[in-house]
C-alpha cells in the first residue's frame, strides 16, 4: 500500500494542453498510503508505513522533463525501498482497491522482462510495473493473475492507475487519465502475496522472500499511492490532470509508422484462417491513435472475430469484406517480432467452401488508414505497408468422398462406380486420421499405481511414497483406470531440462531438445510471452514445428491448438503456421476440445494440441504434490473423461491417437530450480486403436511428442527433429490387434499349397470395399480369382518389393462362408501373409479389421459366437474392448485360439449404427437369437450398463467348459459405451443368483449355450455322460455315452427353441456346450 504524492507530469503521448485552474481544484480522492518526498526523504504522508528501508542506493534528484526544480526518486535498476505491511493493513484492501504511480522510464534502460514500479507480488498480490515494454497492472484475482497492459513510452512521464473494481467485476488499467484495458472477473476477490517474510511493498521493484527485492526499475518516480477503494474514471482523470500540469511542454512529433499483416499462406476450406495485424512507429513520436482498414474477399471468407487484441485496440467488421482496427494509446518502436508490443489484434476468418479437387487464391490487404494525436487528425501521415497476405484455400481432394482429408477404403466405397478404380489408385491405409495431445502443465507423474510424489508442506522436498495412507490421498479413479488399463504409459519419462514450461513446449512442438537448439531459438517463458518464434521471416525454417511438418505432408487437413497459457500460442507456435488457435480460460481447454470433436471441422483435422494450466496454477499457488495439489488433481477425472466420452460418442475413438503428458513437475511452489525427480519426472501415455492397452512403456522425453504425432499420421519427420518413438512396443502390428478383443470384422488368409483363400468374418456392416497389403513371401503370383457372380471387382492390383497391393469392391455383401478372393502361386513353399487391411462400409466408414494368417494345417473352430471382440462398442467405454479390471493377453500371437465368428448362413447381417449414439441410451432391443448365454472367460457382472468398479456386482472366473457360468438373456442394450447384454444370473451357488445385471457382448467372453453352426465331431464332457434319443424331442432313449466318448455328427437339427445334434447313427443328443465339446 503506497503512494507518493507529487506535482504533475505530462501526458505520455503528446504536448500537454494547458490545465485550467478549475481542473486543478477538482477534489482528489483520499489515499490509503501516500508516499512523498519530504525534506529530501521518502515518507508516507498517510502514515500507514512506519518503516521504510533502503535497498541499494536510491537517490533524490532533480526531475528530467518537469517544470522547475522538482525532486524525484531516481532508481538505477538495482535499488529500491522496502515497506513492511501487516495483516490488518492488507485486510482494508479486500473490498476493492487502486494503485497509482507517476513515473518516467529511462529510455536507455532495457524493457525486456519485468521491471516494477510499486509492487507486492509472490503467488498472489498486486503491483504496477512493466513487462517487455508494456505498462502492466498485476492483480491476483479470483484464482489467477489478471494483467491489463498497454505500451510503455520510455522517456516520457506516464500516469498509471490500476483498479480492482469488485462492484463492476473488472480489473482495469488507466494510462494518462484514459481507460486502456479492462479484464472482466467473476468476483474481484484479491489474493495477497504468499511466501516467507513476503509482507512488504517495494517502491522501484517487486517484493521477494525475506524482505528482499527483485524486478528492479530504472528511471524516476514522482508519485506512488495505494487506495483502499476502487477509483472512478473522474477521480482518475483528476489525478492525471494534477500530475501532468507540471510536465514541461515538448514539441509534437508526427512519427513515421509501419504496418504489417502476418499469417499462414494456407487454410483448409471450411476452417478458420487467422492472421495478425501489426503496427509500430519508426521513430519516437506523439501519434497515439491509429485506425487501419483491412480488406478481404467476402466471397472467400466470413468474418469470425478478433482475439489476442492489444490493450486499447478494438477490431470490428465495417461492412462486407472490411475490418476496422482502431488502436488507442502509445505506439511501440520495437520490431514486429515483438508481438507483445506491436500486434494490435489477431483476426479470424472462416474460409468458404471451394470445389473439391481445387484451390482458391486470394489475399488480405490494408485499405484506408487514419492517425491522430489526442484526437487531432494527422493530415499527411508517413506510413510504410509491408505488402499483402496471400492465401491459398484448399478444397478437399477430389477422391475424398468421406471428408476426412485422406483417401482410403471409405472413399472407394462412396465413389461412383465409374470413379472407384481411380480413387483406389490414391487409397492409403491410415489407422489414425487424427492425433490429440493433452498436456497437463505442472502435472508431473501422477498415475503410477505403485507410488506417487508427496510433500507434507512446502518446506519439504516431494519424495516418492508407496504406502497405502499416502496413496489414498490420490482421489482419481477414472484417470487411473484410463492410463493404466486403456492406454500404454511410461512413468519413467522426463521433462526437458530446465523443467520450465516454455523450454518443454518448445521441445514438444518442434521435436528437438531445447538445450540442443541454437541460442537464438532457446525460448523462455519471458521470450514466449513477448516474441514470435525465431524462424520468423526465414526462407527455410531451422526448427519447423509439427504443424508445419503436417502442412507440408497434407495441406488438405487442418490443425488446432487450445491453450490456457497464451505464450504457447503466440511465441512457440509459429505465426505463419497453418493452425487455428483458441486461448481457453483456466480449466476450460479440455471442455473446448471435447466440443470441437463434436463439430464437422474435426473430421479433417489432423492434429489437435491441448494445454491445461490448472495444476501449474495450483502448484505455484499452494505447492506441488501436497494435500491441496492432489485434491485439485481429482478434477481431471471429469476433464479427461469428457474428451474420451466425446471420442466414443462420435466414433472417432477408432481413428484417433490420444497422447497425454505433462511438461514438468515441481518442488514447493516452483519448478525448474533443480533436476530432482519430482521436478523432471513426468508421465507419457498413448491410447488408440493400435496401442497395446495396459503396457508399461519405458523412458520418453517431451522432445518425443512431435515424432510420435508424425509417426501416427505417417508424415515425414523433418531432419531437425531429433526426438523419436521412444518405445515402439506401444504400437501393435495389425496382425496382433486380435489380442485386443475388438468386435470388428476380420480377414483370414488361409494358405493351401499353391493358393490362398481370403475370407471376411464377423460381419457387422455392409462392406463395399477391401484394401489389402499381402506379403507374398517371395512367391510369384500367377492369378487372382474372384467368386463367380459375386459382384466383386479388382480395382487395384500391383506388386512392389514382394508386397501385393490388392483393392476390391463388392456390389453385394461378401459371403462369410466362402472366400471373397483366391490367390494362386507357382513357386515356393513359404506362406503368404496379410499384414495390413482396411475395409470401407456402405456409409464410407473405414474399419481397421483383425487379421489372421493360417495354413491348411491350421484348425478351424466352431463358429459359435466366440469370435473376435467388439468394434465401436468397447465394453466399458474404453478403446481396448477389455473389461475394467481384466487383463490383456500380452503374449498373444498372430493366430488366436479361435477364428473370428461367422454368421450361420450367407444372409446379409442386419447393419448396426456406423457410430454409437451421442451419449443417450436407446430403447433396449430384445435378442432374436439365443435366450441363454455362457461365460467362456473371466467376466464382470455389473449393476448398470456403465462398467466401473463402483457398479460391479462380482467377477465370474474363467472355468472349464462344462462349468461355464450360465445367464438368462433378457435384452441387448445399446448405450453410449456400446452394446451390453441385460441378463439374470442362473448360477445357484453364485452370491448374485437370480439377480439382474449387465455383461459384455464380447464374443470371446460370452457364447450361446448351444452349438448352432456346422459340427462334425464332438466329445462328451458331462461328468456323468449323456443319453442319446431316437427322436429330436429327446423323449425316446436310445443309448448312453460315457464322459470323453467321441461322437460323429451328421447334422444340426432344430426342435422349437432348442438345437439337437443328429449323430451318424441317426440318434439325437443335446447341443448344450456344458455337455458336449466340438472336436477339430
Amino acid at each position: 500500500m503506497l503512494s507518493v504524492a507529487v506535482p504533475a507530469a505530462v501526458n505520455a503521448s503528446t504536448t500537454t494542453p494547458s490545465i485550467t485552474q478549475t481542473a486543478r481544484q477538482v477534489s482528489l480522492p483520499k489515499a490509503f498510503s501516500d508516499l512523498q518526498l519530504s525534506n529530501g526523504k521518502l515518507t508516507d504522508q498517510a502514515q500507514q508505513f512506519k518503516t521504510i528501508n533502503t535497498i541499494g542506493t536510491p537517490t533524490i534528484a532533480t526531475a528530467t522533463g518537469l517544470k522547475g526544480d522538482q525532486k524525484v526518486i531516481k532508481l538505477d535498476g538495482k535499488s529500491a525501498y522496502s515497506l513492511p505491511v501487516d495483516k490488518d493493513q492488507y485486510t482494508k484492501l479486500s473490498d476493492g482497491m487502486a494503485i497509482e504511480a507517476f513515473f518516467r522510464y529511462d529510455p536507455k534502460a532495457s524493457t525486456s522482462g519485468e521491471h516494477d514500479i510499486l509492487s507486492n507480488q509472490n503467488s498472489g498480490g498486486f503491483g504496477l510495473g512493466t513487462v517487455n515494454g508494456q505498462v502492466t497492472f498485476f492483480a491476483h484475482v479470483d484464482g489467477g493473475y489478471r494483467q491489463p497492459h498497454a505500451a510503455l513510452q520510455p522517456g516520457k512521464w506516464v500516469h498509471a492507475v490500476g483498479v480492482i473494481d469488485k462492484a463492476g467485476k473488472a480489473v482495469k488499467l488507466y494510462l494518462n487519465g484514459s481507460l486502456v484495458s479492462t479484464i472482466p472477473v467473476p468476483a474481484g476477490k484479491l489474493k495477497l502475496a504468499t511466501g516467507t517474510n513476503i509482507n512488504h511493498f517495494v517502491l522501484g521493484g517487486d517484493s521477494a522472500d525475506n524482505f528482499k527485492a527483485e524486478s528492479f526499475m530504472t528511471g524516476e518516480i514522482k508519485t506512488a499511492r495505494v487506495y483502499d477503494h476502487a477509483l472512478s474514471s473522474d477521480e482518475i482523470k483528476a489525478l492525471n490532470d494534477n500530475a501532468q500540469v507540471n510536465v514541461a511542454p515538448t514539441p509534437i512529433v508526427e512519427q513515421s509508422m509501419e504496418a504489417r499483416l502476418l499469417g499462414a499462406s494456407d487454410v483448409v476450406a471450411g476452417h478458420i484462417y487467422e492472421f495478425n495485424v501489426h503496427s509500430r512507429q519508426l521513430e519516437s513520436g506523439d501519434i497515439n491513435h491509429a485506425t487501419y482498414e483491412i480488406h478481404y474477399d467476402p466471397e472467400r471468407f466470413d468474418y469470425v472475430g478478433a482475439t489476442q487484441s492489444h490493450s486499447g485496440t478494438i477490431a470490428l467488421p465495417a461492412g462486407p469484406g472490411v475490418i476496422r482496427v482502431r488502436s488507442m494509446g502509445p505506439m511501440s518502436g520495437n520490431d514486429f517480432k515483438n508481438y507483445g508490443q506491436t500486434r494490435l489484434a489477431k483476426i479470424q476468418l472462416r474460409a468458404k467452401p471451394v470445389a473439391s479437387g481445387t484451390t482458391s487464391k486470394t489475399k488480405i490487404s490494408f485499405g484506408k488508414t487514419e492517425f491522430s494525436i489526442n484526437n487531432t487528425p494527422v493530415q499527411s501521415p508517413k506510413l510504410k505497408i509491408d505488402g499483402d497476405q496471400n492465401i491459398t484455400i484448399h478444397g478437399s481432394k477430389s477422391a475424398d468422398y468421406n471428408g476426412d482429408g485422406i483417401v482410403g477404403a471409405g472413399d472407394i466405397a462412396l465413389a461412383p462406380a465409374d470413379k472407384k478404380a481411380a480413387v483406389a489408385q490414391e487409397a492409403v491405409i491410415h489407422p489414425y486420421k487424427h492425433v490429440i495431445v493433452l498436456t497437463t502443465d505442472g502435472g508431473g507423474n501422477p498415475w503410477d499405481p505403485k507410488g506417487m510424489y508427496y510433500a507434507p508442506d512446502n518446506d519439504h522436498h516431494p519424495v516418492w511414497k508407496t504406502d497405502a495412507e499416502t496413496l489414498a490421498k490420490r482421489e482419481n479413479t477414472y484417470t487411473m483406470d484410463l492410463f493404466n488399463k486403456q492406454f500404454a504409459m511410461s512413468t519413467t519419462a522426463h521433462a526437458v531440462v530446465p523443467s520450465i514450461s516454455a523450454q518443454n513446449y518448445t521441445s514438444m512442438l518442434h521435436g528437438v531438445t531445447w538445450g540442443a537448439m541454437d541460442k537464438d531459438y532457446q525460448v523462455t517463458n519471458s521470450i514466449a510471452g513477448n516474441s514470435y518464434f525465431s524462424d520468423l521471416d526465414k526462407a527455410t525454417p531451422k526448427y519447423p514445428s509439427v504443424f508445419k511438418a503436417l502442412q507440408a505432408d497434407n495441406p488438405n487437413q487442418s490443425k488446432m491448438v487450445f491453450s490456457e497459457w497464451g505464450p504457447l500460442i503466440n511465441g512457440i507456435v509459429e505465426p505463419d503456421a497453418a493452425v487455428t488457435s483458441k486461448y481457453s480460460v483456466l480449466k476450460h481447454s479440455f471442455k473446448d476440445v471435447a466440443d470441437y470433436i463434436g463439430q464437422a471441422e474435426f473430421d479433417n483435422t489432423a492434429l489437435t494440441y491441448v494445454q491445461t494450466d490448472y495444476m501449474d496454477h495450483t502448484g505455484h499457488g499452494t505447492g506441488f504434490y501436497n494435500d491441496k495439489y492432489w485434491h485439485e488433481y481429482a478434477a481431471y477425472d471429469g476433464l479427461f473423461k469428457g474428451i474420451m466420452d466425446k471420442l466414443i460418442a462420435t466414433g472417432h475413438i477408432h481413428d484417433t491417437l490420444v497422447i497425454a503428458n505433462a511438461d514438468h513437475g515441481g518442488v514447493s511452489r516452483d519448478h525448474g530450480q533443480d533436476t530432482t525427480e519430482s521436478n523432471t519426472n513426468i508421465f507419457m501415455a498413448l491410447g488408440g486403436e493400435t496401442i497395446d492397452n495396459g503396457r508399461r512403456l519405458k523412458g520418453g522425453s517431451n522432445a518425443d511428442i512431435s515424432p510420435l504425432i508424425l509417426h501416427a499420421l505417417q508424415a515425414e519427420q523433418p531432419a531437425s527433429m531429433t526426438g523419436k518413438v521412444f518405445d515402439k512396443s506401444a504400437f501393435l502390428d495389425q496382425t496382433d490387434l486380435s489380442k485386443k478383443h475388438r468386435d470388428v470384422e476380420a480377414i483370414t488368409l488361409t494358405q493351401k499349397g499353391n493358393h490362398a483363400d481370403l475370407k471376411l468374418g464377423n460381419l457387422k456392416h455392409l462392406v463395399r470395399t477391401a484394401d489389402m497389403r499381402i506379403n507374398l513371401a517371395g512367391r510369384t503370383l500367377t492369378d487372382v480369382k474372384l467368386p463367380a457372380n459375386s459382384g466383386t471387382k479388382i480395382l487395384r492390383q500391383s506388386v512392389k518389393n514382394g508386397v501385393l497391393t490388392l483393392t476390391l469392391s463388392f456390389d453385394e455383401q461378401p459371403s462369410s462362408k466362402n472366400g471373397f478372393v483366391t490367390l494362386n502361386f507357382k513357386n515356393g513353399n513359404r506362406p503368404a501373409t496379410i499384414n495390413q487391411a482396411m475395409i470401407g462400409t456402405q456409409t464410407g466408414q473405414e474399419i481397421l479389421v483383425d487379421l489372421f494368417n493360417e495354413t491348411n494345417n491350421d484348425h478351424s473352430t466352431d463358429n459359435n459366437g466366440n469370435g473376435s471382440g467388439n468394434h465401436g462398442n468397447s465394453n466399458n467405454g474404453n478403446q481396448s474392448g477389455t473389461q475394467n479390471g481384466g487383463s490383456n493377453n500380452n503374449n498373444a500371437t498372430n493366430k488366436p485360439d479361435q477364428k473370428p465368428s461367422q454368421p450361420d448362413n450367407n444372409q446379409t447381417p442386419t447393419p448396426v449404427p456406423e457410430k454409437p449414439n451421442h451419449g443417450h441410451q436407446v430403447k433396449p432391443t430384445p435378442s432374436k437369437k439365443a435366450k441363454h448365454l455362457y461365460a467362456t472367460g473371466k467376466l464382470g457382472f455389473y449393476k448398470s450398463t456403465h462398467f466401473t468398479k463402483s457398479t460391479l456386482h462380482r467377477w465370474f472366473k474363467a472355468a472349464k467348459q462344462n462349468l461355464w457360468p450360465r445367464f438368462s438373456l433378457l435384452n441387448r442394450v445399446h448405450t453410449k459405451d456400446g452394446y451390453r447384454y441385460k441378463v439374470k444370473d442362473l448360477n445357484r451357488k453364485s452370491k448374485t443368483f437370480n439377480k439382474v445385471g449387465y455383461i459384455t457382448t464380447n464374443k470371446r467372453l460370452v457364447t450361446a449355450t448351444e452349438y448352432t453352426s456346422k459340427v462334425t465331431r464332438v466329445k462328451v464332457i458331462a461328468p456323468k455322460g449323456l443319453n442319446s434319443f431316437r427322436d429330436k424331442g429327446l423323449s425316446k432313449k436310445a443309448s448312453h455315452y460315457n464322459a470323453k466318448a467321441k461322437l460323429s455328427v451328421k447334422r444340426i437339427v432344430k426342435d422349437g427353441q432348442h438345437v439337437r445334434l443328429q449323430l451318424s447313427n441317426g440318434t439325437y443328443v443335446t447341443a448344450d456346450k456344458h455337455q458336449v465339446q466340438v472336436m477339430h
